[in-house]
């Protein structure tokens, strides 16, 4: 038996809705008002858990103390008889919450985007699998708390297809990661506030994809949202349920210089503007070297796939600075990497140990398009490397920047520049200001990078 007084009054208002669906109407000759209400404790009794009493006309409206209600006129006041019984205390307070949300409340009027296209993910799925997402979305569209038993799937099941819809869907940017199998969770369910929000992100989303528009290659574009990304936002260690740190508000709606997210938040930003432009993309999952959980992107640039990687570009800086910005991860092949930083790609692991596969990814196989590619900065001899890395250094130490970056065709190649690195230190202590350079070359993407200490 239910006890809370919350159930019985939720109770006692859904049986008023249900008569009045059924078309009751005021039996008093319109004479003076009446308040009464139908006693559902009891079931379909009456208080004191008796049958209640039929007329030729109905069943005869009760009060609290189970005493025959009256109107105006002295005569007593009855209802249709039921031909459905009404709910019993078997119920729990979510059936009953449930079943008065179908049936008298609208659906909120949420101003967020549709999808366009398919899901790299979703078409990997199951027609079974397809059939959960498409109502889990549904059910985050129309901010709904449930949408099945507990038992109706493995914790597993859910969480594949319910992480899914979290990592792949992110004009959903209200959606909670909190996991529990039927239900869905919300940072917030006030569909005005969601709106508003929405307002602030496409504010911005607005102007870049009008910027990016106006370039004339798919490299370009992409260049233009990496680069926002990298220099109007700054890492947050800290993952909590309860902010947008994993989520495109924190990236491009906070209204903050630097919105504070996790990597979670750089891919569906980049995933959402990429959408935004017409560009086919993903946010893909993993794990770094050292186990913490990872996500970046994997995207199509003129027929062929490429891992594009912003959180690990960002230089995280406390200020932003147009001239501090990396282009390691730009567009990189699965070969530079896939089992070298970038761990279990396309699972996640649960609290239980075991990992689920969310999608295995396109194969990235291609260097054509990379950053460093594109822009003739690959060195295949030491003598031109060395002269690259060193016109680097001078032109950072110059206009004040940090990075300065090549890449070089081989690992031969690679260990030559890499072990001058003192000679590199000591060149860059011969300009005003500099103290020297750190070490943050990479090995796995043959990328030759130092980052110039200022005094």
């Amino acid at each position: 038996m239910l006890k809370s007084k919350k159930f019985y009054s939720v109770l006692a208002i859904a049986a008023a809705l249900t008569i009045c669906a059924a078309g009751c109407s005021s039996e008093d000759g319109g004479s003076g008002e009446v308040s009464a209400s139908v006693n559902v404790i009891g079931g379909d009794g009456a208080a004191d858990g008796s049958e209640p009493q039929e007329t030729a006309s109905g069943v005869i409206v009760t009060d609290e103390n189970g005493e025959a209600v009256t109107g105006a006129n002295g005569n007593v006041l009855t209802e249709p008889a039921h031909t459905e019984p009404l709910p019993t205390d078997t119920l729990s307070e979510d059936d009953i919450l449930n079943a008065m949300t179908a049936a008298t409340t609208a659906a909120p009027q949420l101003n967020i985007p549709s999808t366009n296209t398919e899901r790299y993910g979703y078409s990997t799925l199951t027609a079974e699998e397809k059939k959960l997402y498409d109502e889990i979305v549904a059910g985050i569209e129309g901010l709904r708390y449930k949408i099945c038993e507990e038992d109706a799937y493995s914790l597993e099941e859910w969480s594949k297809i319910y992480g899914l819809v979290y990592m792949q869907e992110p004009r959903l940017f209200y959606m909670n990661a909190k996991l529990k199998v039927g239900k869905l969770y919300y940072l917030t369910k006030d569909a005005s506030v969601i709106n508003d929000m929405q307002k602030s992100i496409d504010a911005v989303a607005d102007k870049l994809v009008a910027e990016a528009n106006g370039k004339s290659t798919t490299f370009e574009k992409l260049k233009v949202f990496h680069d926002y990304l990298v220099l109007n936002s700054t890492f947050e260690l800290k993952e909590e349920l309860t902010n947008y740190n994993s989520t495109i508000y924190n990236a491009l709606g906070s209204g903050e210089a630097q919105g504070n997210i996790q990597c979670a938040g750089y891919a569906k930003a980049m995933q959402y503007l990429c959408d935004r432009a017409g560009i086919v993309s993903m946010v893909v999952t993993g794990e770094t070297s050292t186990g913490q959980t990872h996500a970046w992107n994997v995207v199509d640039v003129d027929g062929k796939w490429y891992n594009l990687d912003a959180t690990w570009d960002d230089p995280i800086l406390n200020t932003p600075n147009y001239k501090n910005i990396r282009y390691n991860f730009f567009l990189v092949p699965d070969s530079g990497i896939h089992n070298l930083t970038h761990m279990h790609v396309g699972q996640k692991k649960l609290s239980n140990g075991n990992y689920i596969t969310y999608f295995t990814p396109p194969a990235c196989v291609s260097n054509d398009k990379n950053y460093f590619v594109t822009n003739g900065l690959v060195y295949s001899d030491f003598d031109s490397a060395d002269k690259a890395i060193r016109a680097e250094i001078e032109r950072a130490a110059k206009d004040g920047s940090r990075t300065a970056q090549i890449a070089v065709s081989s690992k031969d190649v690679y260990k030559q520049v890499y072990d001058a690195r003192n000679d590199y230190n000591g060149y860059a202590k011969g300009f005003s200001g500099v103290k020297g350079v750190s070490d943050e070359c990479n090995e796995n993407l043959l990328v030759i990078e130092f980052d110039v200490i200022y005094n």
